[in-house]
């Protein structure tokens, strides 16, 4: 493991929870058509960007969903309101955040974000 993988691993314990992270790492669906992509995300996304100085989880995880929500990736979308949670943010908060994009990117996606969120929060109450 390479101390990019390594540091990766360190800052996305921030976002998921371990056996999260243990999933995303030994079940990898792209691994056998890609198997470079998951590297690529832990050591470059996670350890060289989320690891900065300047913004804290909860920030850096209002601007990913931000950033997902603005290019219409459901599933990223997803991923990454369940990975705010975990950060810290309240369902307000990202409520509030995919509210403020609707004059920005339209209302159908923000509507379009604002039922996967929902979804999320069902699942994460239960």
């Amino acid at each position: 493991m390479s101390e990019r993988f390594a540091k990766g691993l360190e800052t996305m314990r921030q976002y998921v929870s371990e056996e999260e992270l243990q999933r995303m790492v030994t079940a990898d669906a792209l691994a056998d058509i890609a198997p470079d992509l998951r590297k690529f995300i832990v050591e470059y996304a996670y350890g060289d960007i989320y690891s900065r100085d300047g913004l804290s989880a909860k920030q850096r995880a209002l601007v990913v969903i931000s950033t997902v929500v603005t290019q219409g990736a459901a599933p990223q979308t997803k991923t990454h309101i369940r990975r705010g949670l975990h950060a810290g943010l309240t369902e307000q908060e990202i409520v509030e955040a995919l509210l403020q994009l609707a004059p920005y990117i339209g209302f159908p996606r923000v509507q379009n974000a604002l039922v996967i969120a929902q979804e999320v929060f069902q699942e994460t109450s239960r």
